[in-house]
């Protein structure tokens, strides 16, 4: 939090910027053939969903046709029993126009029902398939995108795809049976007030795809920025306290006050898009239907036409009813400019390669001895900058060595590389005389335990955390595993023992027991190489001396790498390798190091015991 008020800028916007530049980024900037790409590709969604497309075809004639009935009837009604006294046929009249109405109104809710359900099960499958895309991502993936948005993407932009699904096909039918229908009957009525009907239509939808094109990406905009201007109060909330420290009340409320106008600026503008084209569509339709009426009349009178009351009446029923599918098809084009926006947005993560994958040739290997050798390793997270150069070393089946260098050095790079969360750029890691390419990923991690530094765990009970990786485990197993990791004890101490809930990321338990809780994670997969990513720096001396007694005993048979920062970590270590800027400057022994009088002597001359190594190590010229 102290970062992000460090920068201070006038009126609050070192605050806001980043929010302002997200809502900037907002505009649309799609072309015709990727909205068509992204529905091309949505349509392949559909095919496991056949039925339910018939199903809505079906109900959709039959809604269509429903929706003629009543003004046919309504329009016999003033022409047969109000003008023509045939007072028999009213109940008839009435029965069919209550009908029509009832099986119009059940009609639509299958329609919208089976519409609903579907759209369910096809942003499911998308988000599975998205999700698992995320699963399957390399770590240089996470390494250049936020967290936030990988979650937008699964939520709110599936959410705009879901708004299209529940309507779309269910719109296209309604709209092109409707038409033909309304256009059958109309035409049977009269051709030439047919033909004239049809002027104002091209204006109508004109202006009503106008209106929904232009405010729906607005409306979606407004949703963004409150969830923007949302993260934005809980980050200066949270970090109130150094928000008085550093007295910046003033910029943090004017940063707020830029982004709320950002949210009213764009609700004025969806305003002013609707208080232009709300009114013309009910405007030119009133001026379409009075020019109806003025050229019936004027066929009655001048041209002798047969048409009646009730044939007037239902022409210009029909011409409004006639907006209603040409409406919902431009609501629709709206709804599709959001969706298809989010899709892509899905889309783009969906379709990122991996980086590191599966070569043709990988096969299930199982490691046997445990021999470690990097030959001549090159490593970069960007191509044009080397994070590790021209690295060799080789670590003999169940040594112990110990990493250490200054922040930096590539300690977490080198290690990052065994179990191939990247690939090198040149040279190769060998384990068992065996390249790590060529071993599947499933068969290769299976067989390295690994214990980070940033400790995580799982919502859960304990003893699914521990089981994790095995989740077959027995109680047994766990409970052994449990006591190396020295972790045992408390976890009996508790109330529900080892069904306690751990809370999200682990809150209710301390870091040194986080810790002690990976490394039982770890050594309950039984690895035949494990690696320890500065995993004691959450534990006091005294729960490390005991975490240390206690897997040693597991640690044999098993080559280790530990990122060290303590002395006794070190000393306790087959072999030392030391790191500085990406290159192995020393290897060996403690004592063939000391021999060497070179930096490792110089660290372990000038190291404090209450001091990081690090700091020993930059303040000796190591890093």
């Amino acid at each position: 939090m102290t970062g992000f008020f460090a920068n201070g800028t006038k009126k609050g916007m070192s605050f806001a910027k980043p929010v302002l530049s997200y809502i900037d980024s907002l505009k649309p900037k799609k072309s015709f053939t990727q909205s068509a790409y992204a529905f091309k590709r949505l349509l392949r969604y559909h095919r496991k969903y056949v039925p339910s497309i018939v199903a809505i075809t079906v109900l959709s004639v039959l809604r269509s046709y429903l929706f003629t009935l009543e003004p046919i009837y309504t329009s016999l009604i003033i022409d047969d029993v109000i003008i023509g006294s045939n007072y028999e046929v009213l109940t008839y009249y009435l029965a069919v126009i209550f009908l029509s109405g009832a099986g119009f109104g059940i009609t639509n809710f299958l329609i919208s029902y089976a519409h609903g359900r579907m759209a369910q099960y096809i942003v499911r499958d998308i988000r599975s398939e998205y999700y698992s895309s995320l699963q399957s991502k390399s770590y240089s993936f996470y390494d250049s995108v936020q967290v936030g948005d990988l979650v937008s993407r699964a939520t709110m932009d599936l959410q705009m795809v879901d708004g299209f699904l529940r309507t779309w096909i269910g719109t296209v039918l309604n709209a092109t049976f409707s038409i033909i229908a309304i256009f059958a009957i109309m035409n049977s009525i009269s051709t030439p007030m047919t033909l004239a009907s049809l002027v104002p239509m091209p204006f109508i939808f004109y202006f009503t795809t106008k209106l929904w094109v232009e405010t729906m990406p607005l409306f979606r905009n407004m949703q963004l920025i409150l969830g923007k201007l949302g993260a934005y109060i809980q980050q200066n909330i949270l970090g109130m306290k150094t928000v008085r420290i550093f007295q910046k009340e003033t910029e943090v409320v004017e940063g707020f006050k830029k982004i709320e106008q950002k949210f009213v600026d764009t609700a004025i503008s969806a305003g002013r898009i609707q208080s232009i084209y709300m009114p013309l569509s009910p405007a030119i339709l009133t001026l379409g239907i009075a020019g109806v009426y003025v050229y019936s009349a004027y066929s009655i009178a001048a041209l002798g036409s047969t048409l009646t009351v009730g044939g007037i009446i239902l022409f210009a029923r029909y011409m409004i009813r006639l907006t209603f599918p040409l409406r919902d098809l431009s609501m629709l084009l709206g709804t599709w400019i959001n969706a298809s926006a989010g899709l892509e947005r899905v889309f783009e993560v969906v379709d990122t390669p991996r980086s590191v994958s599966d070569l043709p040739n990988a096969k299930d290997v199982v490691i046997k001895e445990g021999k470690l050798e990097f030959r001549d390793v090159t490593f970069g997270y960007a191509k044009d900058r080397p994070v590790l150069r021209n690295v060799s070393f080789v670590v003999n089946p169940g040594e112990r060595v110990a990493i250490l260098g200054a922040t930096g050095s590539g300690k977490s790079s080198l290690v990052y590389l065994v179990p191939r969360f990247y690939d090198v750029d040149s040279g190769s890691v060998l384990i068992d005389g065996v390249d790590v390419r060529e071993f599947k990923l499933s068969s290769l991690r299976r067989q390295i335990g690994i214990v980070l530094q940033d400790v995580f765990l799982f919502s859960g009970t304990i003893r699914s955390n521990i089981a994790f990786g095995k989740p077959r485990a027995s109680m047994e197993e766990i409970a052994k595993i449990a006591k190396m990791a020295r972790i045992h004890e408390f976890i009996e101490s508790l109330p529900e023992g080892y069904e306690s809930l751990v809370g999200e990321r682990g809150t209710t338990l301390s870091g040194g027991q986080r810790q002690r809780i990976t490394i039982a994670r770890a050594l309950l997969m039984d690895p035949k190489i494990l690696i320890m990513d500065d995993s004691l720096s959450f534990v006091d001396s005294k729960t490390e001396k005991e975490i240390q007694s206690a897997i040693e005993e597991a640690m044999k048979g098993r080559t280790t790498l530990v990122i060290a920062q303590r002395l006794s970590t070190i000393k306790n270590a087959d072999k030392i390798l030391v790191m500085d800027n990406g290159t192995v400057i020393e290897f060996g022994t403690h004592e063939e190091l000391i021999a060497m009088n070179g930096t490792y002597k110089r660290i372990y001359e000038t190291q404090f015991l209450d001091r990081p190594l690090e700091k020993a190590v930059a303040e000796v010229g190591g890093a």
